[in-house]
Formats: structure tokens, sequence, C-alpha cells
């Protein structure tokens, strides 16, 4: 792999942030491997913003229809959609609501169940909603736009809205430990991606397309990567190897993502990507039952992650789990890229 020049972040800063991705190695969703997450976070004192990306945890979401009289194996189905909306408290929230409605069924979906009450931070009103679509052509580009067009109202907030994932956020870990949803014994997820802001952090974190997320440090545009992912039909994998390969972005015509970012974890739908700008950036620990991506030294066995050695993950819908570092990273792109009949000809949908 070629060398390159990376930004180097404020240590100091950098260490007032929180990174921490864990997969459970079976593939299998349990509460106790979230509270592990969760747990790690407060014993390294996370105090800013949090946020965490969980799989859908459908056997809540099969007692959340039960009890709102609706077939909870709906909760079952690959295209069940959940929606994490915060809608600013000086808004009209039934006027505001009523609008989101009419978006959803114009944007092909019905709305099966719904329910608003003040975020755990008491910021905002918290609208959940699930909801199946009427069909699934194009489902993730659908996604986003509906949470474009949401967001468009200036009372509207989307901190997740999708098919695989859920985001839960609040101001403080604190707040978001409050959640009710997270204390419940059927919150769970075989993987997690969460993050805590530090006052002064040099991390910046942004919600990637509908439900995905993205952490860097450095000025990465993440409207470029959804331009990859959405308009040319990229997957996060080619998306962030065009942003650390840049032979291969020239070679098939990739547009620029901005300045090359110290350090970059994403995750959308089924895969996750690493890359460790720096020494110390990232570090990666591999116990017994679950892999640990963090910023800081998980457990005694942590090792860092080589900079510019990118790391990913790969789910498939069946189970199975893919790691892929370095020029096996870069060996999945080139096989993608080149499968691909036109590279750089934009999708339409």
């Amino acid at each position: 792999m070629e060398q390159r020049t990376y930004r180097s972040a404020n240590e100091a800063n950098q260490r007032g942030a929180i990174l921490l991705a864990a997969m459970e190695k079976r593939n299998i969703p349990t509460n106790e491997h979230v509270q592990t997450v969760l747990q790690a976070l407060a014993q390294w004192g996370a105090k800013g913003n949090a946020a965490i990306q969980l799989d859908i945890p459908r056997k809540l979401w099969m007692e959340k229809l039960a009890n709102a009289g609706q077939n909870p194996e709906i909760a079952t189905n690959s295209y069940f959609t959940v929606g994490h909306i915060h809608v600013a408290p000086s808004a009209d929230a039934e006027r505001v609501r009523a609008h989101l409605r009419q978006l959803c069924k114009q944007f092909g979906f019905i709305l099966l169940f719904e329910t608003i009450r003040p975020s755990a931070d008491e910021s905002a009103l918290f609208w959940q909603i699930a909801m199946l679509p009427g069909d699934v052509f194009s489902l993730s580009d659908r996604l986003f736009r509906l949470t474009a067009a949401m967001e468009r109202e200036p009372h509207v907030r989307v901190a997740s809205l999708g098919h695989t994932h859920v985001i839960y956020q609040a101001y403080t870990l604190a707040d978001l430990l409050r959640e009710p949803d997270v204390s419940h014994p059927f919150f769970a997820s075989a993987a997690s991606f969460a993050y805590a802001n530090g006052a002064e952090s040099f991390f910046c974190h942004q919600r990637l397309g509908s439900a995905g997320m993205l952490v860097h440090c450095g000025e990465m545009s993440v409207g470029a990567v959804e331009t990859l992912i959405y308009d040319h039909g990229y997957s996060l994998l080619e998306a962030a190897g065009a942003a650390f390969w840049p032979d291969a972005a020239k070679r098939h015509s990739l547009p620029s993502i901005g300045q090359l970012p110290a350090c970059l974890a994403a995750s959308f739908e089924q895969e996750a990507v690493w890359v460790a700008g720096t020494a110390g950036a990232l570090w990666k620990t591999d116990d017994s039952s679950r892999v640990f991506i963090a910023s800081r030294p998980q457990g005694g066995h942590a090792e860092p992650l080589a900079p510019g050695q990118p790391l990913a993950l790969i789910r498939s819908t069946t189970g199975r789990t893919q790691w892929l570092n370095g020029d096996h990273f870069l060996q999945e792109m080139a096989i993608r890229l080149s499968n691909r009949r036109d590279a750089h000809a934009p999708i339409t949908f």
C-alpha cells in the first residue's frame, strides 16, 4: 500500500472524545453486549454529546407492536423501518407530525406505530415511528430522500431513519442512559457504534445517510461520501477506500471527499470501516466474545491500528461476518470497482 501524509489531530483535544465500536463474534443480538459498550463509555468518563448506533432491537419492537395491537412478527421483516425524529419543543408538534406523516405516505411508506414524548435530555420532543415500505425498490435511497425532506421542516432533526439501524442521541451519556428503551431488557444488538464528544474535541460526528454514522478528524465532507453512495451507487467500503487510495479514485473518476482525515470511522448498513491516520488514533481489542475498535485501549490486549491501514467489517444478511484489513481491504475494493459496468456513471432511480 502507498504511504500517505496525514493531517495530525491535536492529541489533547482528541483525548476529549471517545469512539467505541464493538461486534459480537456470534453476531447474535444481546442486551449484555449493548450494556458492556455503555458501561465502557461511562468508565472512560464520557461527558459530552453522546450517540449510539445499534441494530434495530427487533425483540423490543415486537413488544412495542404487540402493545399497539399490531402483528409483532412485522418487526422481523428485513424492510421494517424505524425512525427517531426530534421535534423542537417550541414547534406546533401536531402540525409538524401531520406534515411528516404526509411525507412518509408520499415516499411510499405505511406508518404502523408512533409515539411522542420528551427526549431523555428534555431538549426536544422524541417522535419514534415504525413503518413498512409499500415496495422495496431503491429503499435506502428513498429513506435518504425522505430524511432530507423531513429536515427541510425547520423544527425537525432526524437522528435516524433506517431498516437496519437505529441511533439514540442525547446531550450527555447520563441523559442517554435515562432513555426508556436503553433500560429495557430487550434492548439488544450484535453490533454497536458509540461516540461521546469532548468539550474541546477534534473529532467530528455526523449522521451518514439516513441511519449511518461517520466520525472523523479533519475536514472531510459527509455530503461527498453520500454522493458516492446514493448518486453513484458505491458501498461504504468503496467510498472510504477512495479517500485513502487516491490512485483508485483517479482511475475510476471518483469525486474528491475533501482533505484526508487523520482518523476515520464509519458505519453504514451492513458495513463498517476504520482508518487510523496517525499512530495510536484507534485501537483494536479481540477478546473471547467480541471485537472492540476504540479511540482508547480497551482491555489488556489492545493493539493500535497501523496508520493508513484500513480495517473493514462486512456483515451478511445470513449472519456471516468478514473482517478485511490492509491489502485484503484494497483487493476487495478493486474487485468491486472492476465489476461495475461503468464505474463513474451516476445511478438513475
